[in-house]
């Protein structure tokens, strides 16, 4: 089970790291106006959960990953505990 979390946790923050590459890379007119298509905006917010936090308050690139790392690392946890509970709900 150690494993899974770990896991659930390195794709958290391999995607939050993605997404600030991604800010990096793209030219600033256009990561204004590309932001701000529902599309993108969407995307952000359902794989980096921590983004909808910094349109609140202002948060460091290196505290990004860290923190989405730590929110899929709780998902995983919740998925895991579910996933074993419905495995023992099964065996009775």
């Amino acid at each position: 089970m150690k494993h899974r979390i770990a896991m659930w946790a390195s794709a958290g923050f391999v995607l939050a790291c993605g997404w600030i590459v991604y800010s990096f890379v793209v030219s600033p007119e256009f990561l204004i106006t590309s932001l701000r298509q529902p599309l993108v905006e969407a995307a952000a917010f359902a794989t980096c959960p921590v983004s909808y936090a910094g349109r609140h308050f202002a948060l460091y690139f290196w505290w990004i990953p860290p923190i989405n790392a730590a929110t899929y690392a709780g998902f995983g946890l919740i998925a895991e505990m579910l996933r074993r509970t419905a495995r023992a709900g099964l065996a009775l």
